[in-house]
């Protein structure tokens, strides 16, 4: 059991209820300012033969009518990546790959491609839409870690780091895959734009009945919001580990309320 009192963010001992939610309980680092809910995930075992019973026609269909949404902002992703590399011959992993656009794209963009994704009906969807193989061993199994270090050219984590259990690690694991000289590009919500501010203003306002956005943006369900960074925070935990921020943010490829973080390992 997860001591929530501990920052997932710090490690320090300083982390307190802040916003009490109808389903979960954001927590504040006192230390450092992190928020993130009283919860984790039991992540699926990946294994090859578990259970893709759930992928019938409403679920196919529902999956398949988010595709043209999701591709839209993926094909912008897709340019803000070849802004900074040639494609051709790049061995990449998509980290989060959920039905498998992203690396269908950077397949066609002639890249080698691996991605991960532990729910096993988007591995079915992107098998069967994409002809995709994705791996549902999360980043930190020793498949990747011992397997392929130092071996990516790119990783890609696109709204992701704001459903893991300890988006540290997640990160951590993440460099130790990059090739040096490598890549990492990534996105995720910001806790210091104005919506997220307004959720925070109304629920001190009205004693925590009306906490706006900070309901719909933090979920105890499976592989929802679990934390959400502010810009300081995200890139000082990033140069942390290693990382050499190249650029950050761009209205062309994201909006505002999120942050594009484009990376490199020296």
């Amino acid at each position: 059991m997860y001591d929530f009192s501990r920052c997932k963010l710090c490690a320090s001992n300083a982390a307190k209820p802040e916003y009490k939610l109808k389903k979960a309980t954001v927590y504040a680092c006192a230390a450092c300012g992190f928020h993130f809910i009283d919860h984790l995930d039991s992540m699926p075992s990946g294994l090859p033969d578990e259970t893709t019973k759930d992928l019938d026609r409403k679920a196919w269909d529902y999956i398949e009518g988010k595709l043209p949404a999701n591709g839209n902002q993926l094909r912008k992703d897709l340019l803000l990546v070849k802004r900074h590399l040639s494609l051709s011959g790049a061995d990449c992993l998509d980290i989060g790959a959920g039905a498998g656009m992203f690396a269908h794209l950077l397949a066609e963009a002639g890249a080698s491609v691996h991605g991960i994704e532990p729910q096993g009906i988007f591995r079915e969807f992107a098998r069967l839409k994409f002809g995709i193989e994705l791996n549902g061993e999360t980043i930190d199994a020793r498949h990747w870690q011992k397997g392929f270090a130092g071996f990516f050219d790119v990783v890609t984590l696109w709204d992701v780091l704001e459903h893991v259990n300890f988006p540290a690690e997640t990160l951590r694991n993440a460099y130790n895959v990059t090739k040096h000289g490598g890549w990492l590009f990534l996105d995720t919500p910001r806790r210091d734009a104005l919506f997220y501010r307004v959720g925070e203003w109304s629920y001190r306002v009205s004693g925590g009945a009306n906490p706006l956005f900070l309901e719909s943006l933090y979920s105890p369900l499976p592989f929802r919001h679990k934390q959400i960074f502010t810009l300081r925070q995200l890139l000082q935990l990033v140069e942390t580990i290693g990382f050499s921020v190249i650029s950050v943010n761009s209205s062309l490829f994201r909006p505002h309320n999120k942050i594009v973080l484009v990376c490199r390992k020296p």
